[in-house]
């Protein structure tokens, strides 16, 4: 990233240099400094890439370490809690999927570990959407044009 930085700044003052030099009265230096720009413009290029594909791949291992967290951990509490109920429902709310509910193990009039997380995620996810969707920056209006 301090390549790049130097780069652009020696780029920016040959720049301000070869507007400064007229390419029909000092053409073998106008030349000169537009090979050395080109260069040095290539090798920004070049740079630049470098850094974007290091902070891509940066970005993919942290993503995956984080998914394998927060997976890990949610298969963790499933398998060792699947036979524990979070909360016992009233018979009579949940009749005709009250065996749903207790999905995988959990005692018959429960709710699982595991529907619970799934529930859980649903609402979260949810959430978060409608929540990006009510902070979403306004756009502003475009005027209206007048048929003709």
């Amino acid at each position: 990233a301090a390549e790049r930085l130097d780069l652009k700044s020696a780029i920016i003052s040959l720049r301000r240099e070869l507007h400064t030099v007229s390419s029909v009265d000092e053409f073998a230096k106008w030349a000169k400094m537009r090979r050395r720009l080109d260069s040095l413009s290539a090798k920004f290029e070049r740079v630049s890439s470098d850094l974007a594909i290091e902070r891509t791949a940066f970005e993919l291992y942290v993503n995956m370490v984080l998914r394998v967290i927060v997976y890990g951990v949610r298969a963790t509490v499933n398998m060792y809690n699947y036979r524990v109920p979070v909360f016992y429902v009233p018979p009579s709310w949940f009749y005709p999927v009250l065996w749903f509910l207790s999905l995988p193990a959990a005692p018959m009039g429960s709710v699982s570990v595991t529907v619970w997380a799934f529930a859980c995620n649903r609402v979260c996810k949810r959430a978060a959407a409608t929540f990006s969707r009510v902070m979403r920056p306004a756009t502003p209006l475009q005027p209206a044009v007048p048929s003709s």
